[in-house]
């Protein structure tokens, strides 16, 4: 009897003391412990094959995974290449856990075996960032190489052929046909030159502007691009000619900018350069708008154009022959 006391009486003790145990463990020891694991899709690899690397994280609901970038490189993945990583997939067995996983496509050029290190996956809780990382492990990289590669000898020196001299003779013709070709090329153009007359003198730029918009009155500017075209040959030719006769800038300025500069020379009239003006910006209306007006209103305008060219060229020879007789006084 008393033997049987005493043994009840170390067990109560003993249940006791496992209660006093269990009571005592805190909650963040009973929080779920994370736990991340490397999953490779094949047993083993040959080199250059591509395969797949999983990495799965389970932890707790309120816990946010961070996994690895798939250019981190060799100092993260070792002897794995990354090609590209899939989008997180999410399970959740309980209210409590969640387990989330990756899929990275890799492969490896390795011999005999490719080295996955710890893979750290970040886990942030709040304000509070943890890592934790999956375990190390090796893949098995298979030879490409046959069993009886033992056999296998260094490659042979080419055989000699004796060369065919015909391909000489090939060559020489190419040869002088080339310097033929070029003979004849250098003697039409030596030719043609002897034989051409020597240049006009060149055209002054009213007279030169004048002809070009002769030429453009004889166009149809009918049609988006040749449209277009006309009102480019239009602008360039008073451009060219305001820049060359009057003295300002007018091929690298926008039409606000020639427009502003004419109005600073005061032997152009006011009314002149309106005329110009709406000239210009029918063209740009054309150019950068679309604008497509009917072959009537192009001739218009072509017919201001000559009127605002006569009215420079006109106050320009004014400048000039005031000046002259100025000179001819002093």
């Amino acid at each position: 009897m008393e033997r049987w006391i005493q043994r009840r009486t170390w067990r109560d003790g003993l249940l006791l003391l496992v209660g006093l145990l269990v009571g005592t463990v805190t909650p963040a020891e009973a929080q779920l412990t994370p736990r991340i694991e490397a999953r490779v899709s094949a047993d083993s690899v040959k080199i250059g094959e591509r395969f797949t690397l999983t990495l799965v994280a389970e932890r707790a609901e309120e816990t946010e995974v961070v996994f690895p970038a798939a250019d981190a490189g060799a100092p993260l993945f070792g002897d794995l290449h990354v090609l590209g990583r899939g989008a997180v997939q999410t399970r959740r067995p309980s209210e409590a856990r969640r387990i989330d996983s990756v899929a990275y496509e890799v492969t490896t050029f390795a011999l005999d075996s490719a080295r996955v290190p710890i893979l750290p996956v970040r886990l942030v809780a709040g304000d509070d960032t943890t890592v934790a990382g999956s375990a190390p492990r090796v893949v098995p990289v298979g030879s490409v190489v046959g069993p009886d590669a033992e056999g296998l000898r260094a490659p042979a020196l080419l055989a000699s052929f004796p060369r065919p001299f015909w391909w000489w003779g090939v060559l020489g013709l190419t040869t002088m046909a080339l310097l033929a070709g070029l003979a004849y090329v250098w003697w039409r153009r030596t030719g043609e030159d002897a034989s051409e007359t020597p240049d006009e003198a060149p055209k002054d730029p009213y007279e030169a502007a004048s002809d070009r918009l002769q030429r453009l009155e004889r166009r149809n500017p009918s049609g988006r691009e040749a449209c277009t075209a006309f009102y480019v040959d239009l602008t360039e030719t008073l451009r060219v000619y305001v820049a060359r006769r009057v003295g300002v800038r007018a091929l690298e300025r926008t039409t606000p900018e020639v427009l502003a500069a004419l109005h600073h020379r005061p032997e152009v009239d006011d009314r002149v350069v309106r005329r110009l003006e709406g000239v210009l910006e029918q063209a740009d209306l054309v150019k950068f708008a679309d604008a497509q007006p009917p072959p009537e209103e192009s001739q218009s305008v072509l017919q201001d154009a000559q009127d605002v060219l006569d009215s420079l060229e006109a106050a320009q020879r004014r400048v000039e022959s005031r000046t002259s007789d100025e000179a001819a006084t002093t």
